[in-house]
């Protein structure tokens, strides 16, 4: 039975011995995050630099170039990133105008189910960790192990050679996440059997997968003793809007009790990152939509929802 390790990924390159020691472990099972677990860390990026642990994307704060460019000093710049992916959140009391707005046709949308992998408590989404299955219409389906958040120049260079293996950086409001994760195709119905307690969850991952937690984690976590937490249903848009210079992303998900969760983005150059940004918020205000969005993003949200669902119900003593 797979065990995967887990742990907060390190400000710091872990040595070889370390590494060698977090290999993949068997018979340990149980996490309990530490009170740094549970600060929320969020990374910075340093003026120039790609290794940092925390990022507060400040629009005011900017500079000008030997060209004449102004850019932000604390924008994600250099080539170690894929790309700067821009969220927003839309506001529960804003997603019927936000459908309106940019003409969503559900005929038209990919579809999607997504399953999650985690602690009753959310134990490893509070320490950066999400395990997660998707199954797609039309296309392969696949699993992924992301860590988030990381410090980009923290990532061994072979991992970066990995067929699936992106690094990333989610901006959501003034803050900026690292993020690397892998990504492995899956058969079809794998997913389906492991969501109907036929099939172990560790099987969705593959060797490559669980070598990747034994180098940037520890503490292990038997992923077969976790909680299943969807299905979620997501319809998926991929748009041109006239008039403005990035394709947009917008995904609606569907949880079973009939919330919607709605939200637009868009992939920049790390470079760029600072104008996209400001012309996505731009562009979000001429629709009459709030840039700021709502305070939690679709994961989080979604994620607490299905941790409540699998809670045993209280008796009606403890209620009173």
């Amino acid at each position: 039975m797979p065990v995967l390790i887990h742990a907060l990924a390190q400000s710091q390159p872990i040595p070889g011995d370390a590494r060698a020691s977090a290999g993949i472990m068997k018979g340990r099972t149980g996490y309990t995050p530490t009170a740094a677990d549970r600060k929320g860390l969020v990374i910075r990026f340093a003026a120039g630099s790609l290794n940092p642990l925390e990022v507060t994307m400040a629009p005011k704060q900017r500079t000008q170039t030997a060209t004449g460019e102004t850019r932000d000093p604390h924008a994600p710049t250099g080539v170690d990133l894929d790309a700067v992916e821009i969220k927003v959140t839309i506001r529960a009391d804003q997603e019927g105008l936000a459908e309106r707005v940019l003409a969503l046709d559900g005929d038209a949308a990919e579809e999607r189910i997504i399953y999650f992998y985690d602690t009753p408590d959310l134990a490893l989404f509070d320490a950066g960790v999400v395990l997660r299955a998707r199954l797609v219409k039309g296309d392969d389906d696949d699993s992924t192990v992301k860590f988030r958040p990381v410090g980009a120049g923290d990532i061994p260079e072979e991992w970066r050679k990995t067929k699936g293996f992106k690094l990333e950086a989610d901006c959501v409001g003034d803050q900026v996440v690292c993020s690397a994760s892998i990504t492995v195709p899956q058969q079809r119905d794998e997913i389906d059997e492991v969501a109907a307690g036929k099939r172990p969850i560790g099987k969705l991952f593959s060797k490559e997968q669980e070598r990747f937690f034994g180098e940037l984690h520890k503490n292990p976590v038997d992923v077969d003793r976790l909680n299943v937490l969807g299905p979620i249903r997501v319809l998926r848009w991929k748009l041109e809007p006239e008039g403005f210079p990035h394709a947009l992303t917008v995904e609606e998900w569907r949880l079973p009790d009939g919330d919607d969760l709605v939200e637009v983005s868009i992939k920049t150059a790390p470079e760029a990152a600072q104008g996209a940004r400001e012309a996505f918020d731009q562009y979000l205000r001429a629709l009459g939509l709030d840039p700021e969005g709502a305070q939690q993003t679709k994961t989080r949200t979604a994620l607490k929802y299905f941790a409540r669902a699998s809670r045993p119900a209280k008796s009606s003593q403890q209620d009173d």
